[in-house]
């Protein structure tokens, strides 16, 4: 199947949060600090989501099938967050084209020297993607739920 990414509109978010059905969804999702249900306008502002840094995946009907974020959290790095694939969706390989859409879009876009992300160990299928794309563990602190990964430019396969 084809795939396209496009930035987000917040008429795509409620697409997006209709797959938020739970505090814990919503923690996995968006971390910890995002306040439960979401709400489409509180949501967006909250993630400090915008055309520049949202981006959804649709499918050749054009049905939003994921959402991600590239965000600039430090020089020469982008931190890419909040990837999430339909429910319908999951395991069909559909997270991996968004995450190599959204790499690409960082790598044409920013230019970084290093691309990071965080996840949460338990989240076993993004932990797998995540390092089948190429991604390392950086140093892990044990008291932590999540773990922070990074890939440099040179290891991406897109």
């Amino acid at each position: 199947m084809e795939y396209a990414i496009r930035p987000a509109t917040i008429a795509d978010f409620q697409t997006i949060l209709s797959w938020i059905t739970s505090a814990e969804t919503l923690k996995l999702w968006g971390g910890p600090s995002l306040s439960f249900p979401p709400a489409i306008d509180r949501s967006w502002r909250e993630i400090e989501a915008g055309p520049e840094n949202a981006f959804v995946l649709v499918d050749q009907q054009g049905l939003v099938v994921g959402f991600g974020q590239t965000l600039l959290r430090e020089p020469d790095a982008v931190h890419l967050g909040r990837i999430i694939v339909a429910p319908t969706r999951r395991g069909q390989g559909v997270g991996r084209h968004l995450c190599k859409a959204l790499l690409q879009l960082a790598l044409e876009r920013q230019h970084p020297s290093r691309i990071t992300l965080n996840v949460y160990r338990e989240n076993a299928s993004a932990l797998s993607l995540y390092t089948a794309l190429g991604f390392v563990l950086s140093t892990e602190d044990p008291e932590k739920m999540s773990c922070s990964m990074y890939l440099t430019p040179s290891a991406i396969t897109c």
